[in-house]
């Protein structure tokens, strides 16, 4: 039962950060779009068909969904994709047309950081946010190193928001409660 309650610490304490990097990521992607397709970026033609048929659905259902509660915002539509979304936004698919420029449009992203190494460590924090998010345990990863490739990916986005966050963290106060 004490493994359980740290369990359940642990994912409390990774909230800060989790939320720091699905934040500085979306905020990045937002801002590409909205200079490739305008501030109705949800609704271009161009970007619905390079999103294809299943991002097209997420995208629709969101903004229906916004449409009944008010308006339709980019502000609204960032925060109602998921980080499942936003993460697909760096399949490989999308390089050419959204990140042909990638350290001009991830100017924080260190020299040597690829394109593919980028969207491996997004999507690996997504993984391990979604195991977190949906109350799976935790406790038998290394949390050191997943706490360490979460806030290197934030230093990769912001690194002021890295430094930032990094005085909310209790991560490795908690890690070193372990029963």
């Amino acid at each position: 039962m004490a493994l359980y309650g740290w369990n359940i610490q642990l994912s409390e304490a990774f909230f800060p950060v989790l939320s720091a990097a699905e934040v500085s990521l979306r905020n990045i992607i937002v801002a590409r779009l909205i200079a490739l397709y305008g501030p109705q970026w949800w609704d271009d033609p161009a970007f619905l068909l390079q999103i294809k048929s299943g991002g097209k659905r997420i995208v629709k259902t969101a903004r229906d969904k916004l449409v009944t509660t008010g308006a339709v915002t980019s502000g609204r539509m960032t925060a109602e994709l998921n980080f499942g979304f936003w993460v697909k936004m760096l399949l490989p698919r999308h390089e050419p047309v959204f990140w042909a420029n990638l350290h001009g449009e991830f100017p924080h992203l260190p020299g040597p950081v690829s394109y593919a190494q980028l969207y491996k460590r997004c999507d690996d924090v997504r993984e391990f946010r979604n195991r977190v998010f949906h109350h799976e345990p935790i406790l038998h990863r290394n949390i050191t190193a997943e706490y360490s490739q979460i806030m290197e990916l934030i230093k990769w986005l912001s690194p002021d928001k890295a430094i930032w966050i990094k005085q909310y963290s209790r991560v490795m106060t908690v890690v070193r409660q372990k029963p």
